[in-house]
Parts: structure tokens; C-alpha cells; sequence
């Protein structure tokens, strides 16, 4: 499941790639993949616009064009946006083609989860999905008193409380377990039982941690995390080389370690 820094690398791309460039054609190959309008309406209102902007909000994607439109994406289990000359072949999974001059942006979703909204873009932010997100972790909003504030009531698991985009926007499971890890905290713990100090921790393993996936997926970076590359195979913690335990908390499988992480 692509979660903040997957999308962040995602929007990187296509800004590098897009910004200040025409949308000379639009081909949607399968119409499911756009919510709203219709898949005529989407590619009618799209072709002829400009790129202005690429942006993202939590683990949406969001194209800004000229005219107050915005493409609003959301790649869910297996969607990906690539750039490929527009006489590549196309992938059996292409759900729709954006074509600028020599070159074609394609989302592809093997699973079909993912989908597409056009709307005014000043009034992305009201569409369904987005209305309910919480703080961006690497906003200038999210501080240590944030974070505090959001969790200093909270009985729930502290690993359970990261998911919930409506807390803080983009973190999924993955990156949960690798923040928790880097802050040494236990994935059970529960929000209102955490003392400053570890809060102070948790603040900086949020930003750091994302950080350091997004310049690792936009080719910066060498590592996504510690904890990422091993939690895979079940291995060794990569500090003490004790076994990971695994447990069920919020419904997603969690890796930790024991003996690091209290």
C-alpha cells in the first residue's frame, strides 16, 4: 500500500517532469478508474489544459491545472504513475493516458483500487477522503506540542494511533512500525502514556523517518529505513540482532522489537 513518502516520490517525479507543460491528449482505458466526472467529461475538460502545479495531501496525489481544475489521485493498493515516451508500448494494467508532446504520463493499477477525481481546485480540499485528514507530519504545523495534543487523551496503541489518517495524514503501516523503531517506543504503548521525552522522540522519528523514505524512493537516498528492510523477512532487529516479534495491533501486522523498543 503506497503510503506519504511512495506518493511524495510519485509528486516529485511528475513535477520535474510536467509543471508548465500542455495536455495535448487523454485516454481513459478503463472507465472505473475515474470517480467523477464521467470518463468522457475527465478527458474533455483535461485536453488543452496546462500543469501548474503538483502537489500532495496525506497520501493523495494532486495535479493543479490552469482553468481551476485538479486532478485528485489516490493510488491505493497497486496504482503508479509513469513517464514514458508516447510511442512505448502500452502495459496491460494502464488505466488512462495523459499525452504531452513526445511524452505520456500513464497510471497503471494492476488491482484497480486506485481512482481519479476532477474538480475545481478550490474545492479539492471538500472532496471525500480528503475533508477528514489530519495534520501533515511534514507540515509546518506539526510540532511537538501537535503531536502532543493529539495524543495526550488517546488510550489507544500508539502503532494504531499513527494510522489514523484523521491524527496525522499519510503514515501507514509500514512506515509506522520503522518510526516507532527509530523512537525506540513500544508499538502497544498508549498515547496519553507517553512522558515528554518520548514524545520529543516520536516527533523526530515522524519527520525523519518519512524524510528519509522520500530521498531513498526519489533516488537521494541509499536506505528506506532500518527496520523496513528487515521487517520484510521477518529478521533480526538491526540494533541488538534479537528476533522480531510480530503482533496484530489496529488490525495490521506489526513488527518490534522487544528487547529496543519499551
Amino acid at each position: 500500500m503506497p503510503e506519504l513518502p511512495d506518493v511524495e516520490a510519485v509528486a516529485d517525479l511528475l513535477r520535474r517532469r510536467l509543471v508548465g507543460r500542455r495536455i495535448d491528449r487523454v485516454r481513459v482505458l478503463d472507465h472505473a478508474v475515474v470517480r467523477s466526472p464521467s470518463a468522457a467529461a475527465f478527458a474533455r475538460r483535461l485536453r488543452g489544459r496546462t500543469v501548474r502545479h503538483v502537489s500532495r495531501r496525506g497520501k493523495y496525489l494532486m495535479l493543479s491545472m490552469d482553468g481551476n481544475l485538479t486532478v485528485v489521485g489516490h493510488l491505493r493498493m497497486t496504482g503508479d504513475f509513469v513517464v514514458v515516451p508516447k510511442r512505448a508500448p502500452i502495459h496491460p494494467h494502464t488505466r488512462l493516458v495523459l499525452g504531452f508532446d513526445a511524452a505520456d504520463v500513464r497510471f497503471i493499477d494492476q488491482r484497480r483500487f486506485g481512482h481519479l477525481d476532477l474538480v475545481a481546485t478550490d474545492r479539492a480540499a471538500e472532496l471525500e477522503g480528503m475533508r477528514a485528514l489530519g495534520t501533515e507530519p511534514l507540515g509546518p504545523d506539526f510540532t511537538e506540542e501537535r503531536l502532543h495534543a493529539l495524543l495526550r487523551t488517546r488510550r489507544g496503541a500508539v502503532k494504531a494511533l499513527l494510522l489514523r489518517q484523521d491524527l496525522v495524514a499519510g503514515i501507514g503501516n509500514i512506515y509506522a512500525d520503522e518510526i516507532l523503531f527509530q523512537a525506540r517506543l513500544s508499538p502497544d504503548r498508549t498515547g496519553a502514556s507517553l512522558r515528554p521525552a518520548e514524545l520529543r522522540r516520536l516527533h523526530r522519528a515522524i519527520v525523519t523517518s518519512l524524510r528519509r523514505g522520500i530521498a531513498a524512493l526519489s533516488g537521494r537516498g541509499r536506505t528506506i529505513g532500518d527496520l523496513v528492510e528487515v521487517r520484510k523477512r521477518g529478521g533480526t532487529c538491526p540494533r541488538c540482532r534479537r528476533a522480531l516479534r510480530t503482533a496484530t495491533i489496529g488490525g495490521r501486522t506489526t513488527y518490534y522489537c522487544r528487547h529496543c523498543q519499551r
